[in-house]
């Protein structure tokens, strides 16, 4: 059966429809440029949809968070590797954005306690201000605003159940040209080319790279890295994978969902080991990043549990009469869909708190991506384009985190820098010269044989079989827990993979051909797989996410900062550089240092205290953050919520 090519012509093309997707396409329609949206799933559905719903927004709670403070959150808790024009833009469009998200019909949880009705915020781990703004449905707002920011009105085209295959582009001088893309259309089973100047790159992250992981969308596949490094990008910071830290065990359906945030520890949370020895204090006031490596350690120390996990203990969180009763109530409104999940995985005792949950670390979230400057702009190490008309945002950039991101940013990142990204892309398709039309076609000609020439391939292996086996063999070797030797047997393992890929059987149907839809993720997944590990293999100490079990801690304040670098040679080879970051001003790090240990030391206080002070001290501290609450003690010692519990106006 012949493939049809049908060829279309746009200004930008935008690859992914979550928060940054959908942002990029509304900026760059609003500019006036043609836009194409290219989604595998449809509008909206996105790690951006399947999240908890939790934005950041400076200020919305504090007068005292400012841009700077802001920005030294994001830097410090990335270990000086995020760029700071990036951090910057992030501080400064944060309100924007929300704005943004406000208008697509995202409502925030409201608090009426406070002179009026205002945004109920809550500081996850690492934020020094409450400005984590939870919302009503979770992540499912933010799913219903992209949606609403591409179909609803604004002149946008969009395909789904469309496979991106590859940027198009023409060297032109010393620096190649986006001149479009291959997009295998799934529905209608035919192969478009699509000529475009400029491309946003917005497709979310690797996690499918890994099992267990916290998606429950199929499609992070790592396209967004393969196909910009294809296309001569560099990619940045590739070795920092977040993992998750609570993620539950068992039973197997529900093994490696979110299970909550280090906030969610409450002020009394800690994480113990199988025999029940402290391993991790202060949770509330850590990042992901300690948590998840205290785990990962305790496991391959052999004091993990049988499902190579920890215990997350809340239990002494609801001792308390009134403070316990206040805990449980921002549970449900600070993670409920979380508690729901708790519910009916672990049962209804560990929903209230009376029981430990096994957790484990699951993959979760890239800090790195694609090399951008703040407008998403790819640039190399010269500071300028190094494929010129290519864009990135959301997960699919970076620079933003580096070595750790903190709790509700990555649901700014996607407006912030979708919408950045839109507005450049759209300026540069209307100004920059056009490739000359026969080089701009004649670009095209070498994928599309290549794969019209893949349908009906003979071979004795599936695209979902090698997929199971990456999985396993990325998780052991360049998953949480890394060291040499596990990271060059990964490479080994991933050139046989390669290999094997070459005798992948697929079908020859143009209609949703899934066969070949599994090599187009495979290949994609091993390249980014080889990015990691190469990148992993650089950097010998552990830093943030990156946790090397043979190497030692890096020190932020003591050590020069530096990026770890990749791009493709000629021989499709990874190259791996490094970039010096400036630090983080010392004086800047140590206030920051003294007010951080002077808050876990409060917390290891407040757990020597009696029962009865500590009640009256935390219930001071709920209410603080959110309101009063009438609350009815309970009669007996079972600390079971009555059915009373309910709001008042202050």
């Amino acid at each position: 059966m012949s493939m049809e090519t049908v060829w279309l012509d746009y200004d930008v093309i935008v690859v992914g429809s979550g928060g940054a997707g959908s942002a990029a396409a509304h900026a760059a329609s609003g500019a006036g440029a043609r836009v194409l949206v290219v989604a595998k799933d449809p509008i909206g559905c996105s790690d951006s949809k399947i999240a908890e719903g939790i934005v950041t927004v400076r200020g919305v709670a504090d007068d005292t968070d400012s841009h700077e403070v802001l920005a030294d959150n994001l830097r410090l808790a990335g270990g000086d590797l995020p760029t700071p024009e990036i951090t910057r833009a992030f501080a400064e469009d944060s309100e924007k954005a929300y704005d943004w998200l406000r208008r697509q019909g995202v409502r925030p949880r409201i608090d009426t306690n406070r002179g009026g009705p205002q945004a109920l915020a809550i500081a996850l781990g690492g934020h020094t201000h409450r400005r984590s703004v939870g919302h009503d449905n979770g992540g499912l707002s933010i799913g219903h605003a992209a949606w609403n920011a591409v179909v609803q009105g604004a002149g946008i085209d969009y395909l789904e159940d469309a496979w991106f295959l590859d940027i198009v582009t023409a060297l032109e001088t010393d620096q190649s040209n986006v001149v479009g893309g291959l997009v295998y259309d799934a529905g209608k089973g035919r192969l478009l080319g699509v000529r475009a100047p400029t491309i946003i790159m917005a497709a979310g992250g690797l996690s499918t790279l890994y099992f267990p992981n916290t998606d429950t969308m199929r499609g992070n596949t790592g396209d967004s890295y393969a196909l910009a490094a294809r296309a001569g990008a560099e990619l940045v910071d590739m070795e920092q994978v977040q993992f998750l830290p609570f993620c539950l065990t068992s039973p197997p359906s529900y093994e490696g969902l979110l299970a909550g945030e280090p906030a969610t520890a409450g002020f009394l949370g800690v994480i113990r080991d199988a025999d029940g020895k402290l391993i991790l204090d202060s949770v509330m006031l850590r990042t992901r990043a300690e948590c998840a490596a205290a785990i990962v350690k305790a496991v391959e120390a052999g004091r993990g549990t049988e499902r190579n996990g920890c215990y997350l203990d809340l239990t002494a969180n609801v001792k308390a009469e009134r403070s316990g009763l206040y805990y449980k109530n921002f549970l449900n409104t600070a993670v409920s869909g979380v508690m729901t999940t708790v519910r009916q995985a672990l049962g209804r005792a560990a929903a209230e708190c009376k029981e430990q949950w096994e957790v484990r670390p699951g993959a979760h979230y890239l800090m790195g991506g694609v090399r951008v400057d703040e407008f998403g702009s790819v640039v190399s190490l010269e500071g300028r384009a190094r494929v010129k008309g290519l864009f990135a945002a959301g997960q699919a950039m970076g620079g933003v985190f580096g070595a750790n991101r903190l709790g509700s940013t990555s649901l700014s990142e996607g407006p912030i820098f979708g919408a950045r990204a839109g507005r450049a892309a759209a300026l540069l398709s209307g100004t920059r010269n056009k490739v000359p039309t026969e080089i701009r076609d004649r670009a095209f000609e070498a994928g599309i044989s290549r794969y019209r020439s893949l349908f009906g391939q003979s071979g004795d292996k599936t695209g979902s079989g090698l997929i199971r086996e990456l999985q396993r063999v990325a998780w052991d070797g360049i998953g949480p827990a890394r060291t040499r030797a596990g990271i060059e047997k990964f490479m080994r393992q991933s050139a046989k993979l390669r290999q094997d890929a070459t005798k992948i059987s697929i079908s020859s149907e143009t209609l949703w051909n899934q066969s070949l839809i599994d090599y187009v993720e495979l290949i994609n997944m091993l390249d980014t797989a080889d990015a990691v590990a190469n990148s992993a293999l650089e950097r010998k100490d552990s830093l943030g996410a990156h946790i090397r079990l043979d190497g030692r801690n890096t020190s932020v304040l003591f050590e020069k900062p530096y990026s770890v670098t990749a791009y493709l040679d000629g021989e499709m080879t990874f190259k791996i550089g490094r970039l010096s970051r400036p630090p983080t001003p010392w004086k800047r790090v140590l206030a920051h240092a003294i007010v951080d240990r002077k808050r876990k030391l409060g917390l290891k206080f407040l757990r020597l205290l009696p029962v009865s002070l500590q009640d009256k001290i935390l219930e001071k501290r709920y209410r603080s953050v959110m309101g009063e609450i009438k609350v009815t003690p309970p009669k007996s010692e079972t600390n079971e919520v009555p059915q009373e519990i309910e709001r008042e106006a202050a």
